[in-house]
Parts: structure tokens; sequence; C-alpha cells
């Protein structure tokens, strides 16, 4: 129905007005427990060979909301009630933001992509704060990202005391916290972190506020092993750093296996997310489980063409333990939720694994 009828009507609207609407019937659906019900038997996939455990948390499945679908928190009830392992909301700054102008957000039907000029507009972290109750069903992941403004430049030490300040506010009422330090649509910040040293000056600014909840680090899609294990170093010093995750590529790098025309595309500014994606993050992906090793105490997070059980697949299999999803929405619907944990489950019988754990990492080799 959703690919028939729905996606049709939705896109006939500018993308950006048809996300909005999304939402607020997301949001409005979510108020009502049996609406909640109804939802989570549709959708949910319950099978213990899907469970999972990362950083401590317990997970029905792998299976994540990207951040980026709920900036400002409004539609956690219904979309934990999805058959989503874990969902995170956000990104969320310490301070309200507008981000970028409109338009900010562009289909590219021909790749089954979009392209995200958003320039992380939210609500900011003391307004969103009261919304964020953690679903029934999923694990309740926020995602932090410094204040997009010019009047707040990104210098020291305001750039760590920004993340504090939406970190003291927001980890009480999360599972885990994610902190995007590269968002690829917020110019003047994005490239903050790449003096690698910045990175540990965020996480003991951090210590202060005293996580007590895991911490992912969402890093730019380096594929430069040596990068990677200088942050992993860094890290090593801070334990309440759980994992990593892979941020999209800014702008549109020569990577990406694009059928959009050249012209189109430069109309449309931003970061490509969807398929085209995929090879690019693999590769990083599967750098960064050779550079943590089997054993460590870091998990991985990735997103990024997740548009079947087969792209789930192959990421759990280059060292994802979860793997997340926001672009499938918009070409296929909420079905493809259940479509790829059924096919996930086909999977693990193909290649002879008893749980999704087993399977993480068994191609990282290869």
């Amino acid at each position: 129905m959703y690919e028939s009828v729905v996606k049709p009507l939705l896109f006939r609207l500018d993308a950006e007005r048809a996300h909005e609407l999304t939402l607020r019937a997301a949001a409005l659906a979510g108020r009502s427990k049996t609406v909640r019900g109804v939802t989570r038997r549709a959708f949910s996939v319950e099978h213990e060979r899907l469970r999972t455990n990362v950083a401590g948390m317990s997970l029905a499945n792998p299976l994540g909301l990207a951040a980026g679908f709920d900036k400002n928190a409004r539609a956690i009830q219904i979309m934990g009630s999805m058959g989503f392992g874990h969902i995170e909301v956000g990104s969320i700054s310490a301070f309200p933001s507008t981000g970028n102008p409109r338009p900010r957000l562009f289909r590219l039907p021909k790749d089954h992509a979009v392209a995200v000029a958003y320039g992380v507009p939210n609500e900011g972290a003391e307004a969103i704060a009261p919304r964020v109750h953690r679903p029934e069903h999923a694990r309740l992941g926020v995602n932090l990202v410094k204040t997009n403004d010019v009047r707040r430049p990104a210098v020291e030490p305001d750039v760590y005391e920004d993340y504090a300040r939406s970190f003291e506010l927001l980890q009480p009422r999360a599972d885990y916290v994610t902190l995007n330090m590269s968002c690829p649509n917020s110019a003047g910040d994005r490239d903050f972190f790449d003096e690698l040293p910045r990175v540990a000056a965020l996480l003991d600014e951090l210590s202060a506020v005293a996580p007590c909840v895991p911490v992912f680090l969402k890093l730019k899609p380096i594929g430069d092993a040596g990068v990677l294990r200088e942050i992993v170093r860094i890290a090593d010093d801070f334990p309440f750093v759980a994992g990593f995750a892979i941020n999209l590529p800014a702008g549109k790098p020569s990577e990406l296996r694009l059928s959009t025309p050249p012209g189109e595309l430069a109309a449309k500014p931003g970061a490509v997310g969807g398929p085209p994606v995929e090879t690019l993050v693999n590769h990083v992906l599967k750098t960064l489980r050779r550079t943590i090793g089997p054993t460590s105490r870091y998990a991985l997070t990735a997103a990024g063409g997740v548009t079947s059980a087969d792209a789930a697949y192959r990421k759990i299999s280059l060292g994802a333990d979860l793997v997340q999803l926001y672009t499938g929405l918009i070409y296929r619907g909420p079905r493809l939720v259940p479509t790829i944990l059924d096919g996930l489950l086909r999977r693990l019988d193909a290649e002879g694994h008893d749980t999704v754990s087993a399977a993480i990492g068994t191609h990282v080799d290869s």
C-alpha cells in the first residue's frame, strides 16, 4: 500500500514538506496505545536469533532508525513500536538552530537516495528534553551535535561546553548517546575534530558530567587506518566510550555510485544518503573493525544503503554490531523493517550462524 498509494502522494510534495507531514502523523499515532499495539503486531519480528547485546544493552534485534528522521523527538513512541531494536533521535544541539535555508532536502529517485543539506535544525536540548521518553519495545539513542549558529562559532572551549550542556540534559532520558562530531551539512563545524587532540578535550569535558550511559562517537567516513587507530587510542582513556558510528560523507565525492545526471545533482546540494554511499561506508566499516579488532570493547554502528536484508547483513558481516536505516523508509515504507528482519533470519540459515551476533565481522578478512 505504501509504494502504490502513499508514496506517490508524498512524492508530489516538496521533500521536506512530505517529511514534516509524516512526522506529524507519526506523533499523533504514537499518542494512542491501541495504535501502538496494532503497529507493533504488524511490523515486529520477534526471534531469539535476532536478539543481541551491545554496550551492555539488550536489544530485540540489531536494526535501528538512524538519526535525522526525528530531529525533535516527536515520534519516539510510534517508531519504537515499528519493529526496530533501537531508534535514535536528533541531531540535537544545546541551543536552538534553524539550520540551512530551504530547500534543503532533495530526492534522487534514480538512485533511491536523498541529498540532505539540513544543517541540523532543531529546537534545542532544553525544549526537546521533556519529550524524550524511552519507548516500551526499543532502545532509545540521542544524537547530539554542536549548535549550528554563526553567532556560536566552532572555537575552544565553547564547542565542548555546547556538547556537555546538551549531554547533561538528555543522557538521563536515553539508553545511549551518540556524539555527532562531523555533521556533513554544518560547513563551519564539520572539520573541528580533524585536530584529534580536540576529541580528547571533548571527552574530558564530558567526564565532568559523569556519563552514566554508553557513548558512541560518530566519525567522518575516514578510510585512513592510522587516523582511526589514533582516535581509538584516545577513546581508550575514557571507559564511557562504548563504540563508534560512521557519518555520511560531505558533498558528493567521486566514490559514490550515482545515476542521477550531474546537472541535476548540482541543483541539489548536500550529503547523499542511501544506496550510493553503501560501498564507501562499508569500506570504512571494514577498516574500523580491523582497527579495533574482534575482541574490542567497542561496538560499531553503520548506516548507508540499508535497503534490504542483504545490505544489512553485509554491514554485520563487515563488523557492524548495529545497523541503521532512514532513506530506505522514504522509498520502501515501514514494511521494510520486517522485510529486513525476516531476511536476516534467512541469511543466518544460509550462512550457518545460530545468532546474528555470531555473524558480526565474519567477512572482515575476506
